[in-house]
């Protein structure tokens, strides 16, 4: 045991006398070998997100919303303060968005007021605003004051071939031609309300709404800077980068060596 614990001693002089370069270039590989493994998953998530984001238009990624509660949630994305459904709750109003099923018709500038199915279009009408659009999503025409539309509306009603709307003076009607409006007497017309709707079918518009403000391309963008973690995230990237840099210059370093060592 002597022996070998002398002989032990005698090797780490021997290596302490080794040059400089030889005990460094011995350190560099033992942690160039560590870098290595440390930085070879980050490597090729970089290299996998930064593909994706290349070709995210082949992807569909950019216009590809995120379905994700929790991923919405993260990103602070709020849920609309209105909810409604209108014409057998094909329409459904989130906020001042205006929907026919999962597809978004339009963003409307003042507040929706009311929807309904009206002959072959689905009528949808704002505070100064009346658009029609087919069954299938295609605008017809939107109608404001410049073609007569009456201003503040405050509710509609459909009586036979006759549209109704109640503004904070009058309640005006006008036929399917919308060409000429007249006041009309009374209030005893059936005044288009919102549906009920199940928790279900909230939930689903809710979700709907919030994924058109995020895409898998920003949250791609996002993960591969690393801000998705906010700026832990962006801290971490340059750790990592910094651990590249070094692994970088130590490999050209080791490389060097060995080849004026051939030489």
């Amino acid at each position: 045991m002597l022996k070998k614990k002398l002989s032990t001693k005698q090797k780490n002089k021997q290596n302490n006398k080794k040059p400089f370069h030889q005990r460094l270039i011995r350190h560099l590989r033992a942690w160039h070998r560590k870098l290595g493994i440390i930085t070879a998953v980050f490597i090729i998530f970089l290299a996998i997100t930064g593909m994706m984001i290349n070709h995210a238009n082949w992807l569909s990624l950019d216009i590809s919303s995120v379905k994700n509660s929790w991923l919405l949630n993260y990103y602070g994305i709020k849920a609309p303060n209105d909810v409604r459904f209108y014409a057998d709750k094909k329409i459904s109003v989130t906020d001042n968005y205006v929907w026919l099923d999962d597809k978004l018709l339009f963003e409307s500038t003042t507040a929706v007021i009311s929807a309904a199915k009206f002959q072959q279009f689905y009528l949808i009408v704002s505070s100064d605003q009346i658009s029609l659009y087919s069954h299938q999503g295609e605008l017809v025409d939107q109608l404001d004051s410049a073609s007569g539309v009456p201003d503040n509306i405050l509710a509609l009603a459909i009586n036979n071939q006759h549209i109704i709307v109640k503004t904070d003076d009058n309640i005006m009607q006008t036929d399917s031609d919308f060409f000429t409006w007249q006041t009309v007497t009374g209030d005893n017309f059936n005044w288009i309300k919102p549906e009920d709707a199940s928790n279900t079918a909230k939930q689903s518009a809710i979700l709907q709404f919030k994924s058109q403000f995020l895409s898998w391309e920003q949250v791609l963008l996002d993960a591969h800077s690393g801000r998705i973690f906010s700026q832990a995230g962006v801290f971490v990237s340059d750790i990592i980068a910094l651990l590249l840099i070094m692994l970088s210059v130590s490999g050209i370093y080791i490389w060097l060596r060995y080849a004026n060592n051939k030489r």
